[in-house]
């Protein structure tokens, strides 16, 4: 089915409705959440290296001590060397000048190295300077042009996007959510699936949810077939084309929907009795025949006049025995409480054939036997159709009502959508009896839950999971500047006088005799030798020692600081992965799509099916890009004097109309009926474009009617407000 996606025309922007590829919703994503920081630190000013201030402050002092030293030692010299100069002469001018001379050159040297220092200091400042002014208009440029790249490109990106319907998913069960939020889920549903296959819409809300899906696909030029029940149950083909032992069966379940403990021998009972009846009818069977034939088995009058006298003589007197009749009066009664109101069933059909979107709705009214029996025969055509009918899979969805549908039936047709390929949606209203034995058939997804108790049922199905939590945060800043300046001199003068006096005196006095006999021919002859000696000395020294030392030193401390510490705690626990207060908190329009990981993890998609969002600017009807979180970080380092752009280029806009696919052929024909109208392609004239969004209203009065035979561009006649005292 192609319908052109434009916005001029009568509802403008609500035909984007219809874009290529089925959608859930829309889920919004930040923009301003994706701009990338500029993360290049701002340059800073460096400080001065600490030795060029030493130098410079240790010549200051020392100038400074030297010009003192200078004023006294220098001044004090030549005065007294001008005054000695009256008395010794002309010698100690010279000698005050001298030292004039010799204070004046210190306190030159001392100035020169005072100002060689202070201007070493000053120039490593003026550098410094200009370094950081030309760093800093640098980064400056850089992070203008960062921000004015994301700018551009964050005006550019949207901020809704379509959550599209996974290609495997063949079943979606919604529960929850208020009756316009169901009408706005399906709205949005039904248009975007409209595109791709037929839709067939069973409305048992009896609020008439589809409506503002109807009115959108006939100004979208899609065949539409609306069929109220119980109202209009004569335009109804929900027994259409059905054979008899089909209407046989759909009328039998039916009948015993509502309960499900039915035993098989009393459906086998109904199942036989019909199929007799219809036997004896021939081939014309319909209810209204059914009916009037129930009735002569009963024995009462029929005056409807649609069966002959033969057929009505063999009703009654070959079709089942007295004895018989007594046995299953009680069916019999039952079935024709249930057939009466529907005799009226399709009568006035006048073969009109099958819409691309067919809605069998309950319209408005108390709840009655005829139109729960009308309920469970609408599903049960559906399924009957799904399962004879050689046509396109179309799409199903099956709004529930209060009272619900049994489980067997629903089962059922679940299983017959999976035979067939055919898309289901069921929309639950609540969560609970037979809602809630069939939760995680197929893909799930939920509504505002404002029951606790669905609400709990809801939250233990998402399920919970271990995670840690912060439970504790602690953060401390603190920074530290520390100065200081230390001169120390110091001065000292020794005097030492050393007095030492030895005095050593030594006598040593000997004497020394000797005789000694020579022999030989003189026996007197003799020899003899005296020695004698002495010694005397005597020391004396003096010493004295006299030392003068100066000492001084400069010091100069400089210490910078900072200290930032962040500690956290974290905690694993187990918790719901969605609080059973946030499923009732949720807003109307707000759809949590339930995703089942591999691994047994879940991931919860939250959507919004407001069918004006297409209103709103920045709205894509194609799944919104993904970027990679960790890129948000990674910029590329600034080359002057432009850096290289890390950022991706601008996407398309909001909305590019996709080439439509072609209509699909014969979609949702019957075998026995004609094939279903290829919807042609209706070019829109240019309208006048609403300036803010309107809700569709029902069809009024005085729409053409449908010539049998065929579909034309007109709505069907069983539209609500096209008779006097309809349903307005």
């Amino acid at each position: 089915m192609t319908v052109e996606s434009t916005e001029a025309g009568q509802l403008g922007r609500y035909l984007r409705l219809f874009g290529s590829g089925q959608r859930l919703g829309w889920v919004y994503r930040d923009p301003e959440s994706l701009r990338r920081p500029f993360v290049e630190p701002e340059p800073q000013r460096e400080q001065v290296a600490v030795g060029f201030e030493n130098r410079a402050e240790a010549a200051r002092l020392d100038h400074a001590d030297r010009r003192g030293s200078a004023l006294k030692i220098g001044g004090g010299v030549a005065a007294a060397c001008f005054g000695l100069s009256f008395f010794v002469g002309a010698v100690m001018v010279v000698v005050g000048v001298v030292a004039i001379v010799v204070a004046l050159a210190r306190m030159a040297l001392a100035s020169q190295q005072l100002n060689s220092a202070t201007g070493d200091l000053a120039a490593r400042q003026g550098a410094l300077e200009e370094r950081f002014q030309s760093s800093w208009q640098m980064w400056h440029q850089s992070r203008y042009d960062h921000e004015s790249r994301q700018e551009q490109w964050v005006r550019g990106l949207d901020a809704w996007g379509a959550l599209p319907v996974a290609p495997d998913t063949r079943r979606l069960d919604v529960f929850g959510g208020s009756q316009r939020g169901r009408e706005g889920f399906l709205t949005v549903f039904g248009t975007s699936t409209l595109q791709e296959r037929p839709l067939i819409v069973v409305d048992l809300t009896q609020a008439l949810v589809c409506r503002e899906l109807s009115v959108l696909a006939e100004d979208a030029g899609v065949p539409v077939d609306i069929q109220l029940l119980p109202s209009r149950m004569a335009e109804s083909s929900i027994v259409g084309g059905l054979t008899p032992d089909e209407l046989v069966h759909a009328l039998v379940e039916a009948v015993h929907g509502d309960n499900p403990e039915a035993g098989r021998a009393e459906r086998a009972v109904d199942t036989r009795i019909l199929t007799q009846l219809c036997g004896a009818l021939g081939e014309d069977v319909s209810l209204v025949r059914l009916g009037a034939g129930l009735r002569v088995l009963m024995g009462e009058a029929d005056d409807t006049k649609c069966l002959s006298r033969d057929e009505r003589n063999r009703i009654a007197d070959e079709l089942l025995n007295d004895k018989n009749k007594d046995q299953v009066r009680d069916s019999l009664f039952r079935l024709v409480s249930f057939v009466h109101p529907l005799e009226r069933l399709g009568t006035a059909r006048a073969g009109r054939g099958p819409g691309y979107l067919t809605c069998l709705a309950l319209d408005f009214g108390a709840g009655s036997a005829s139109t729960e029996l009308l309920a469970d025969l609408a599903v049960q055509s559906v399924m009957r159709r799904l399962s004879s009918f050689q046509e396109t899979a179309p799409s199903v969805v099956v709004a529930l009502g209060e009272q619900g549908l049994q489980r067997r039936h629903l089962e059922r047709l679940a299983q017959v959508c999976e035979r067939r390929g055919a898309q289901l949606v069921l929309l639950h209203p609540h969560l609970r009896d037979a809602a809630e034995q069939m939760i995680g058939g197929g893909t799930v997804a939920f509504m505002k839950l404002g029951n606790h108790q669905e609400a709990g049922v809801a939250a233990d199905f998402i399920g919970r999971e271990h995670s840690f939590v912060l439970h504790s945060l602690t953060d401390t800043e603190g920074r530290t500047v520390n100065t200081s300046v230390a001169r120390t001199i110091g001065s000292s003068v020794s005097r030492g006088t050393t007095y030492n006096e030895s005095v050593t005196r030594g006598r040593n006095w000997g004497s020394s005799s000797s005789t000694s006999y020579q022999g030989g021919n003189n026996p007197f002859s003799t020899s003899s030798s005296t020695n004698s000696g002495g010694s005397y000395s005597e020391t004396t020294g003096t010493s004295t020692s006299v030392t003068y030392s100066t000492n001084e030193s400069t010091t100069h401390t400089t210490g910078d600081s900072d200290s930032t510490s962040l500690a956290t705690g974290r905690q694993r626990v187990y918790e719901y992965v969605l609080e059973p207060t946030q499923l009732q908190a949720l807003a109307e329009f707000s759809l949590l799509v339930v995703e089942r990981q591999a691994g047994g993890s879940v991931r919860v998609h939250p959507v919004d099916c407001n069918p004006n969002i297409v209103f709103l600017d920045r709205v894509s009807m194609a799944p919104l890009p993904q970027f990679d979180p960790a890129a948000a970080t990674r910029i590329a380092a600034p080359q002057p004097p432009m850096p290289q752009q890390p950022y991706p280029t601008a996407p398309r806009p909001p909305y590019v109309p996709a080439p439509q696919p072609a209509a699909p052929q014969q979609p949702y024909a019957p075998a026995a009926q004609p094939g279903y109208p290829t919807a042609p392609h209706q070019p829109y004239a240019p309208g006048v474009q609403p300036t803010a969004p309107q809700q569709p209203q029902w069809p009024s009065q005085g729409r053409p009617q449908e010539p049998g035979g065929g579909w034309t561009q007109g709505p069907p006649p069983n539209w609500p407000g096209q008779q006097p005292g309809s349903f307005p």
